[in-house]
């Protein structure tokens, strides 16, 4: 074959691949979301000539082309595969792993949300608080706080961080130190979230803190196989799965859980809707750490009739407490849990919380939270404190 044939050829394939490739992202429907990623993916952008005149069109176009390239997935993990083992770098997308756990690092501390969380938290307790005799604050350490340093990472100053807090918020406000608590292994391998099944130190911590009792009712332990947390994704890496264990007990028989009907204060619509413990259908779903209390909410009210004592409990938290909070019905005949994430502190009224005074209150987030700024206080005239 002629050298003129063979580039011949050459030129062939390579039109081919291109029209192929540009045939099949215009075929193929587009995605709304990526399971992998854990993030919805840009739809084709609207035309306008305002959309044309600002740029918006090319910046969401752009964003477009990459979020719904065919085989988008395949390629993230040979581009994370490159990285590890040809070019030898020590992370993909800032995610690094160290004897087989995946973390994301973070280098320095957000100033201006951690100040924003310590003026919000102390806002939030002259407003609804001040009453309250036992208020308790405590910090969740992030999976770097035990790998990063050590293994050259970036690292924030931890004991920093939680001296910001101790000396800034509420003097009446009482720290409860979790990271003695926990250790890397207390976390899933490829998630951020601690493990359900290895919280106990945790709960042992809070009780001796908050003088609750625990430890009377005993768990069974129910397996969901195949677990990929959030990390998984990102990081594109071939990671292998792990078990998620969710912990169930007769006990529960008496509890019951209602969720806050984000439409609740339209005309005919509940303020609460019943749900249970555990929510397995979001298994299958964008984030199977869901399953424990439905996921990200803006209210829930647990009530064990069963309860070790009539005492009440209040969390202001995120994520991590959906896992925390069923290790706790046996010790509170009525738990509920706030997230300010989704709701805003102004928005709750006595019809949702009433304060009492006597109810042991606990402000429970995780560095994770803390640090990225998701958190959102108002003051009285519905203003973001900042």
């Amino acid at each position: 074959m002629s050298d003129k044939i063979k580039d011949l050829n050459l030129i062939i394939i390579f039109i081919i691949i291109i029209f192929g490739t540009f045939l099949m992202n215009i075929v193929v429907e587009d995605t709304a979301v990526s399971k992998s990623e854990r993030k919805a993916l840009q739809q084709f952008p609207e035309i306008s000539v305002k959309t044309i005149k600002d740029k918006s069109f090319m910046n969401k176009f752009e964003t477009y082309t990459s979020d719904q390239f065919v085989g988008r997935d395949a390629y993230r993990k040979l581009k994370a595969f490159t990285v590890f083992n040809i070019f030898r770098h020590s992370d993909n997308n800032d995610i690094y792993i160290v004897d087989g756990q995946a973390s994301k690092y973070v280098s320095k501390i957000n100033e201006s949300a951690i100040n924003n969380a310590i003026k919000g938290y102390n806002h939030v307790y002259d407003t609804l608080l001040k009453n309250s005799s036992n208020v308790y604050f405590s910090i969740i350490p992030d999976k770097n706080y035990f790998i990063a340093k050590e293994n050259g990472y970036p690292s924030i100053d931890y004991e920093e961080l939680v001296k910001r807090f101790n000396d800034n918020l509420n003097s009446e406000i009482k720290y409860i130190n979790l990271f003695d608590s926990l250790n890397i292994n207390d976390y899933y391998t490829t998630d951020i979230h601690w493990r359900q099944e290895k919280i106990n130190d945790v709960v042992k911590k809070l009780a001796e803190e908050m003088n609750f009792e625990t430890g009377n009712i005993d768990y069974t332990e129910n397996v969901l196989e195949g677990f990929y947390g959030v990390y998984y994704g990102q990081s594109a890496l071939p990671l292998d799965s792990e078990d998620l264990i969710y912990y169930t007990s007769d006990e529960f028989d008496g509890v019951t859980v209602k969720v806050l009907n984000e439409n609740y204060s339209a005309q005919g619509v509940t303020k609460f809707d019943e749900a249970d413990m555990y929510n397995l259908e979001k298994y299958t779903g964008t984030d199977p750490y869901d399953v424990y209390l439905h996921g990200p909410k803006q209210l829930i009210v647990i009530e064990n009739k069963n309860a070790s004592s009539n005492k009440e409990l209040v969390i202001f938290r995120d994520s991590y407490t959906s896992s925390l909070a069923p290790l706790l019905v046996e010790s509170y005949a009525k738990i509920t849990l706030v997230d300010l994430r989704y709701i805003a502190n102004t928005f709750i009224n006595e019809e949702m919380i009433e304060f009492k005074g006597n109810q042991d209150v606990l402000i429970l987030n995780s560095i994770d939270v803390l640090n990225s700024g998701t958190l959102k206080f108002f003051d009285e005239n519905n203003m973001m404190i900042k």
